[in-house]
C-alpha cells in the first residue's frame, strides 16, 4: 500500500515495525500515514477518512507554505538561494556549488546515505559561518558568551542556556547570511535576557534594527529547510 487516494490528495503509506497504532505526519511532502506492520487495508481506509478534515486542512497549509517560500521538490537552500542539487557516486565525498547553473553536485560514497551526507555539509557550512561572524557581532554588541555548538535541532534555529552557552541549528547556513546575523544576535541578547520580554526585543532592535524582516524569511522557509524536505 504505497499510497492511497483521498479524492484528489495522495497519501502515502509507510509500515513501521516499532508503531503501535496508526498515525498520520504532514510536511511539506505532503501527508505520510504511519502504520503497524499487518494493518489491513480497509482499517487503513477507515482511519485516513476519519482524519478528512484534518488532511485537508494541512494539504492546504503547506500547499500556501509552498507558494510563499517557492519550494520545489529536488531543492535546497544555500545563503539564501535555491538551489537543485544534484547527487553523485564517487570515491571521496564533496560538494560544488555552480552559482551560474543554481545548481550544488554532492559526490558521495554510498548514494543511499546521500541525506546524511548533504547535512553533514551543511554542518561543516554553518560552522564555518559562525565562526566567522558570531566573534565579530559578539564584539560589536558587547554581548558575550560561552560555548558554541552546530547540532541537528527539529523545532528551533538555536538556543542559548543559562551558562550562556550558544547552539545553534546545522541547517543554518540555508538562510542569507543578514538573517543568520539576526539568528546570533537573537541568541546574543538571551545572554542577558533569557525571555523574550520587551527589554529583549530592545537588545534586538538596537543590533539588528531589520530584525522583523529576518524573522519573518525564517517563518516563511523554515518549513522548506528541512532535510526531510529533500
Amino acid at each position: 500500500m504505497p499510497l492511497l487516494q483521498l479524492g484528489s490528495l495522495a497519501i502515502s503509506v509507510r509500515a513501521s515495525r516499532r508503531a503501535r497504532q496508526m498515525r498520520l505526519v504532514a510536511s511539506i511532502k505532503g501527508v505520510e500515514a504511519v502504520v503497524p506492520e499487518g494493518v489491513s487495508e480497509e482499517r487503513l481506509q477507515e482511519f485516513v477518512q476519519s482524519k478528512r478534515g484534518w488532511i485537508v486542512r494541512m494539504a492546504q497549509h503547506y500547499q500556501q507554505v509552498k507558494e510563499r517560500s517557492g519550494h520545489e521538490e529536488g531543492t535546497l537552500y544555500f545563503l539564501g538561494s535555491k538551489y537543485r542539487y544534484h547527487i553523485v557516486k564517487d570515491r571521496l565525498p564533496s560538494a560544488t556549488i555552480s552559482d551560474s547553473l543554481k545548481m550544488i553536485t554532492f559526490h558521495i560514497t554510498d548514494k543511499r546515505s546521500y541525506r546524511k551526507e548533504i547535512e553533514r555539509w551543511y554542518k561543516e557550512q554553518t560552522a564555518r559561518i559562525i565562526s566567522e561572524r558570531l566573534p565579530q557581532i559578539s564584539s560589536r554588541t558587547g554581548l558575550s558568551y560561552n560555548k558554541v555548538s552546530i547540532k541537528r535541532q527539529s523545532s528551533r534555529w538555536a538556543s542559548c542556556s543559562k551558562k550562556r552557552n550558544l547552539n545553534f541549528n546545522l541547517l543554518l547556513a540555508a538562510a542569507p547570511l543578514q538573517v543568520i546575523d539576526y539568528v546570533i544576535v537573537h541568541e546574543l541578547a538571551h545572554t542577558v535576557e533569557l525571555n523574550h520580554s520587551k527589554r529583549f526585543w530592545q537588545v534586538v532592535q538596537s543590533a539588528d534594527p531589520a530584525y522583523r524582516e529576518h524573522r519573518a524569511w525564517l517563518e516563511d522557509h523554515s518549513p522548506a529547510i528541512g532535510i526531510e524536505s529533500l
